[in-house]
């Protein structure tokens, strides 16, 4: 498929071996499975939210000047010209990628976490693992912050909701629990998914997470025949505390991103914070270390004694 060059680019200047340890162990195959010896948290009964044009209480979302030696970059814009910006650490060819606020102002803080996410990888750069590369995209709908925190803030500037405008298994009918919402007149209709879709075939990540609120949970994205990443959802729950669910179950979901995603054999998870007020920043911090962990020990070339190695996962 062809690939599209980002619009701008803005990119600024950004293993002694040692006695063998014991790092932590993950299996190895194709597909990777985790243990299963510690169980996974069962998902408790929950409903989502009811959908209401009531909005939420404002959540301040901090306006983040790239330093001089950040590496980020605009990989197109929203309906109202906004930039969708990436911000890039570590020098790793194939990245994880973490997305907040595909459903803006609505669930805003995701983009909080996105952006704590960036203050403490610019603090502690060492926390990038030799050989990865972490790509942050903290707002995939920046029109929507603007349409404010209640149901009108979750669309783009045309009213269409984003993680509905996916080319897996899209309908012209979509829904938000039992309220009909746009999906684009087409899958990628709308400038910020098709941005985000350039930008996945180009970069080809390790492991997507695309963070949503609010249902404390996690869900693994598939579709047609792509399977589950059953490992990637499993090594989330254990180490966030989130309980996986490897299915949606509470009503049909179309065009999804993660859904797209795993048709292409990339893992894309779905994490689902407990509120929509809190960032619950410590416990997903948690989530990104562990995958690191995880696909560091899966990268040729890497030495697995490396100090920052040790020190993250032994």
């Amino acid at each position: 498929m062809k690939r599209l060059t980002p619009l701008l680019v803005l990119i600024f200047a950004a293993c002694t071996p040692a006695e063998s340890v014991s790092l932590i162990s993950y299996p190895t195959g194709t597909p990777p499975q985790l243990p299963t010896s510690t169980a996974t948290p069962t998902l408790p009964a929950v409903t989502p939210p009811t959908p209401t044009q009531t909005p939420f209480p404002t959540i301040a979302i901090p306006t983040l000047t790239p330093y001089p030696d950040d590496d980020v970059f605009a990989i197109g814009e929203s309906v109202e010209g906004r930039s969708i910006a990436v911000w890039q650490f570590g020098s790793g060819s194939r990245p994880i990628v973490l997305v907040g606020g595909i459903h803006g102002g609505y669930e805003a803080n995701t983009i909080v976490l996105a952006d704590q996410f960036i203050e403490y990888f610019r603090a502690n750069p060492d926390d990038i693992l030799p050989g990865l590369r972490i790509d942050i995209v903290p707002s995939a709908n920046p029109d929507g912050i603007e349409r404010g925190s209640g149901l009108q803030g979750r669309f783009n500037a045309n009213g269409v909701d984003l993680n509905r405008n996916w080319g897996c298994e899209w309908s012209d009918t979509a829904f938000l629990r039992d309220i009909e919402v746009d999906p684009g007149p087409r899958p990628f209709s709308e400038p910020e998914s098709f941005a985000l879709r350039e930008y996945f075939m180009t970069a080809d990540p390790l492991a997507v997470i695309f963070y949503h609120s609010a249902l404390g949970a996690i869900f693994m994205g598939e579709c047609n025949d792509a399977g589950l990443a059953d490992w990637m959802g499993t090594l989330l729950a254990e180490s966030t505390g989130y309980p996986y669910q490897d299915e949606f179950t509470y009503y049909e979901v179309t065009g999804d991103a993660t859904n797209w995603l795993a048709e292409r054999g990339i893992p894309a998870a779905v994490i689902e914070l407990t509120t929509r007020t809190d960032s619950e920043f410590e416990q997903n911090l948690a989530g990104v270390l562990a995958l690191q962990c995880y696909l560091v020990q899966r990268t040729p070339g890497v030495n697995l004694t490396d100090p920052h190695i040790i020190r993250l996962c032994a």
